[in-house]
């Protein structure tokens, strides 16, 4: 009764049980990133990677083919597709252990998400197919094949997606998903989807120096890591750096290695990337002069605050707990 009492006096202070509810916390959002990872099905494509400790010569690194089987040593073909790896590692070992009983452990491991394709073709830098264990937003994508040309219209992209013996075309406004700000406005993409970027009928992004083509609002627009975003009124020779200084400067989250200017010509757009911390100590590339509603998205730095908040929290809490149980017993002691 003694001891329950105490921990009971221990749990009501405020300090240690908001400690214990941001460790519970963490506890459960770990928990759910391993359930993520380990919810990844093996699909026709993949190449996966089988590993027998107590027997390695009977390892193998096989592709699940159209049929979704796999062929291995001793047992022959076995279906892979539609499982996950554990689930996979425990149907391996069943079959196994009828011909070779000392066999009763298995790794699988997928090497290449092949059943994850999503294909990039147009105005990027590097047009290519690429394979996700996750497939990540749309902008993302297109950011891995490099990011857009100069001569990208990010206004009128398309996603083509196969559904049977029908395909699908969707048509995606992504200039405007960007300028406002939310990314999860674009379509979810889906494995073998056909992602193009078409070019501009204007030509090439506008220069960065001289007047622009496009009569627009006199104002520009600054979004994402600055203290006051929105949209700004634009003054003749206005660059980057004074229209970043108009909205109070930037937040300590602020990535200025990725800054990206979306330069609109007529209906269409083109984005410049830019890394400020080269511009504002070499002077290069050469000063970025606004246009009538461009718009500037400054974005944050992936190891941001919370990422830090919850590293260090996973070497509190458990200094914490112990101090906290060292207290209940020279407590209990008294």
């Amino acid at each position: 009764m003694l001891i329950m009492k105490k921990s009971f006096e221990f749990v009501k202070s405020p300090f240690l049980a908001a400690l214990f509810l941001m460790s519970l916390s963490t506890l459960c959002f770990n928990f759910a990133l391993a359930q993520d990872k380990e919810s990844y099905v093996i699909g026709v494509g993949d190449r996966i990677s089988i590993s027998f400790w107590q027997q390695p010569d009977l390892d193998s690194e096989v592709r699940v083919g159209e049929t979704g089987m796999i062929t291995l040593p001793v047992i022959g073909e076995i279906r892979a597709a539609g499982l996950s790896t554990s689930e996979l590692s425990k149907k391996i070992v069943e079959q196994m252990s009828f011909y070779n009983t000392p066999i009763s452990q298995s790794t699988v491991v997928v090497t290449e998400f092949n059943s994850r394709v999503i294909v990039v073709s147009g105005q990027v830098v590097n047009p290519a197919s690429r394979s996700y264990e996750r497939i990540p937003d749309l902008w993302q994508v297109i950011l891995d094949a490099g990011g857009p040309t100069a001569e990208a219209d990010l206004s009128r992209v398309t996603i083509v997606r196969k559904e049977g013996d029908k395909s699908q075309v969707i048509d995606v406004d992504l200039y405007k998903i960007i300028k406002d700000g939310d990314l999860s406005k674009a379509p979810q993409l889906k494995p073998r989807d056909l992602i193009n970027v078409p070019a501009s009928p204007y030509g090439p992004a506008l220069t960065l120096t001289g007047q622009p083509k496009f009569e627009g609002k006199n104002i520009y627009f600054i979004f994402g890591q600055v203290t006051d975003p929105g949209a700004k009124n634009l003054e003749a020779g206005l660059d980057v750096l004074d229209a970043i200084s108009l909205a109070n400067g930037t937040t300590a989250e602020a990535d200025l290695k990725n800054v990206r200017v979306i330069m609109k010509d007529a209906r269409y757009s083109n984005v410049v990337k830019i890394n400020l911390e080269e511009y504002i100590n070499t002077g290069s590339p050469p000063r970025l002069t606004l246009h009538p509603e461009d718009t500037i998205i400054i974005p944050a730095r992936r190891n941001d605050i919370l990422s830090q908040a919850l590293s260090t929290l996973g070497t509190v809490v458990p200094l914490v707990s112990a101090m906290g149980t060292l207290y209940l017993l020279w407590n209990q002691d008294r």
